[in-house]
């Protein structure tokens, strides 16, 4: 009996070991992706930054396209979480107008806030080859149908105008916020400034003017 306690006990220590192994190799790929793109960036580069030999990567990931497929999946997983996190903190009865700004906060905080890791894992997308912005798009989708089943929210509830294409708008907002993480420059600029100022020029045009929301300098003063 004791022998199986032993044997369980020191396969649930490999395990942790080689999911902290996993874990550190897939931020130092994200940090080097993001320094130099994928391209150039190589799987030797990327054993040296956690002291491993090229070959024991391949121990835990086929391939230098998985290997940038889970980063992908991590960052995109992150950026969920945080969402779904942020949206379930808000009121039973929180309007449509509160969710999506909860959403931009929440996505823009991801992408410059560097307290955590989620913004080193979500800047290599400029970098996607075209083979893996296909790969990854389903990824992409799901993450979008959040963003859209607010919004259509918001114009069955009357909070948004019903004159905005859906279709144009979500994506033409998270392309928007993406980008952010090019011209964010922290000693000129605050997240809070960066999300009043989308607030007040990007949502404020979707807001029906009779139903709408408070803005965020609006609640903040209260």
């Amino acid at each position: 009996m004791a022998g199986k306690i032993d044997s369980k006990a020191e396969s649930d220590t490999r395990l942790r070991k080689g999911e902290a192994t996993r874990a550190a190799i897939l931020a130092a790929t994200a940090r080097r992706f993001a320094e130099k793109g994928y391209a150039d960036c190589t799987l030797r580069e990327i054993a040296a930054l956690t002291g491993m030999k090229a070959g024991s990567i391949y121990y835990h990931f086929p391939s230098k396209e998985k290997l940038l497929e889970e980063v992908i999946r991590t960052g995109t997983d992150r950026l969920v979480e945080a969402v779904t996190h942020d949206l379930a903190e808000l009121d039973a009865g929180a309007g449509a107008a509160i969710q999506l700004r909860t959403l931009v906060r929440a996505h823009v905080s991801c992408f410059l806030d560097i307290r955590g890791d989620a913004n080193t894992f979500l800047r290599i997308y400029e970098y996607l080859p075209p083979v893996m912005r296909r790969k990854t798009r389903p990824m992409r989708v799901a993450y979008a149908q959040i963003w859209f089943d607010i919004f259509d929210k918001g114009v069955e509830t009357g909070e948004f105008v019903q004159n905005v294409d859906r279709n144009l708008f979500i994506p033409f907002l998270l392309q928007s916020l993406n980008g952010i993480i090019e011209w964010f420059s922290p000693s000129r600029m605050t997240i809070d400034g960066v999300c009043e100022m989308i607030d007040n020029v990007i949502l404020s045009g979707i807001l029906d003017r009779e139903g709408a929301a408070p803005s965020l300098s609006t609640r903040a003063a209260r």
